[in-house]
């Protein structure tokens, strides 16, 4: 595993982050109030809530659907093809070789995520979860 290596006494991300941000951008926590329409609401500041308008979620932490190659039972998933049991005995085999894979991953009401507040505040990107 890669360490990084700091010139101060960093020891969290946030801390890390702040070392070298730039002027107008500022390292937050919030917990997700509301997923339709997006409100967080930012630790420390109750009368700071960002909303969808003024905040990017990438991709990753939203339902979405992709394309997947995997194997099951010693096959693979493709979307060319149709699901095929043989049976020898008690082992099963499942030949499937690439499709669609549907991610669900958006966020949820209650998760508590990193967030960059860019600019002064006048825009606002979703790093990812905190993971407690």
């Amino acid at each position: 595993m890669a360490t990084m290596n700091t010139s101060g006494n960093e020891t969290s991300l946030k801390q890390i982050l702040q070392s070298m941000s730039v002027g107008g951008i500022e390292f937050l926590q919030g917990t997700v109030i509301s997923v339709s329409p997006l409100k967080i609401q930012i630790t420390n500041d109750e009368k700071l809530i960002i909303n969808e308008r003024i905040t990017i979620v990438p991709w990753h932490l939203t339902d979405h659907t992709t394309q997947a190659t995997y194997t099951v039972g010693g096959g693979a998933l493709d979307s060319e093809t149709n699901v095929v049991a043989s049976h020898s005995h008690k082992l099963v085999t499942y030949t499937l070789t690439r499709g669609t894979l549907t991610v669900h991953n958006a966020l949820k009401v209650g998760e508590k995520i990193h967030v960059l507040s860019l600019n002064n505040g006048k825009k606002y990107y979703v790093l990812d979860r905190v993971v407690s």
